[in-house]
């Protein structure tokens, strides 16, 4: 399952740039946001020192685009720093306490109100985090697949869809096959990783993999086992 992402709906935060950054930085599909959201973990894991600290995070997610991927210094930093000025992320990573679906759920107004998806795709993302709290993450998989994956979605709402889901997909093989860190919390982390792709999409598909990956990140360290 894959989608070209729209780029004029999804870009729209990085407008500044030359048309040729527009053009090099923008065209991902959602499943090759997934895939390089996972190479971006893996990248962090083998960069990060055993202290984790949310800026580190953020440069060396920044540094596997530019160095591994061939994306401008400037255009991704530029990206990253957008994301960081929003309320949502303050509130997600900047919090002393645990996450919980304050935060989350933060995230998903703030996406309502950028792309104004149905309320049909936005209360289909909030089911699949109420059952991920007591769920395992093969179980929350089966939902997202079931009421999200295999649903008919036009418009934003195929965009939301898509991203969420290869994300998700993405960051479930890496968590419960490729990693060797196994969380016992892995269901939040893999729901929360989709999650701050999707708000990452209102920076640009480059966002997307940016938050999604450091979500990820910070998720694995903050929400409790």
């Amino acid at each position: 399952m894959t989608f070209i992402i729209l780029i004029l709906v999804l870009f729209s935060a990085c407008e500044n740039h030359s048309k040729d950054d527009l053009n090099e930085n923008s065209v991902l599909s959602s499943y090759e946001i997934g895939r390089m959201h996972n190479e971006a973990l893996t990248y962090y894991y083998s960069k990060s020192t055993n202290v984790f600290e949310t800026g580190e995070a953020v440069l060396l997610i920044e540094q596997y685009l530019v160095t591994g991927k061939g994306y401008d210094k400037e255009f991704v930093h530029e990206c990253a720093q957008q994301m960081m000025s929003s309320p949502e992320y303050d509130l997600m990573f900047n919090s002393k306490s645990t996450f919980d679906k304050s935060s989350i759920f933060a995230y998903l107004d703030a996406i309502k109100k950028h792309f104004n998806p149905s309320d049909r795709i936005m209360n289909a993302f909030k089911q699949a985090f109420i059952l991920g709290e007591d769920s395992d993450a093969a179980e929350v998989k089966d939902f997202i697949i079931n009421n999200i994956k295999n649903k008919s979605w036009t418009g934003i709402d195929k965009d939301l869809a898509y991203v969420f889901t290869d994300v998700f997909l993405h960051s479930y093989d890496y968590w419960t096959t490729i990693s060797c860190n196994k969380l016992k919390k892995a269901t939040l982390v893999i729901l929360y990783d989709a999650g701050g792709a999707l708000h990452g999409m209102i920076f640009g598909p480059v966002g997307s993999i940016i938050e999604g990956a450091l979500v990820s990140a910070v998720a694995s360290e903050k929400i409790p086992d």
